[in-house]
């Protein structure tokens, strides 16, 4: 076996794991009562996992695996459509593509890369199921749920994080 292809094969590895992980993710997420919910709010982990992945295997992989984590979002909810598929597609790629280009890869800026997709992400959602949809009491649901359910996510982020780094390390 020459050098190039047993660096191949860890690549195959890693990013085998990173699926496997955010299958795990997926089903923690949209499993009732599998992370623990408080007031109703829950932590959408499948957002702090791809931009950990994507500050890792940058743009192009982190691309591949927004569309991967959509498909298995948008497979669990009952509205259908394609849209968390759109969504996590487009934070993946966007940054991995901030962490290439323009931001160095630590915690901090991980932290803020995070937040910012997930506030983006709520507001979105926010958007198109309460405010597109005639539905009225949007306000009180974008403070009861959707921003605590911000806040309540990026408690997993370090988690993430590490774990990434710590493969990456591994089996680079």
């Amino acid at each position: 076996m020459t050098v190039n292809e047993f660096d191949n094969k860890k690549t195959y590895i890693r990013k085998a794991c990173y699926a496997a992980g955010l299958v795990v993710v997926a089903l923690l997420q949209n499993t009732e009562g599998l992370l623990p919910s408080f007031f109703g709010i829950r932590a959408f982990v499948l957002i702090p996992a791809l931009v950990s992945i994507a500050m890792f295997e940058r743009e192009l992989s982190g691309m591949f695996f927004g569309v991967f984590a959509g498909l298995l979002w948008d497979v669990s909810s009952a509205s259908g459509g394609h849209f968390q598929a759109i969504m996590m597609t487009a934070i993946g790629f966007i940054c991995g593509s901030l962490i290439t280009y323009l931001m160095r890869n630590n915690l901090i800026t991980g932290i803020l890369l995070s937040s910012g997709s997930l506030v983006v992400h709520s507001l979105l959602c926010w958007l198109k199921d309460y405010i597109f949809s005639g539905n009225f009491d949007g306000a009180y649901k974008l403070l009861t749920f959707y921003i605590p359910s911000c806040i309540y996510t990026m408690l997993f982020f370090p988690l993430f994080y590490f774990l990434v780094r710590f493969a990456r390390k591994k089996l680079n």
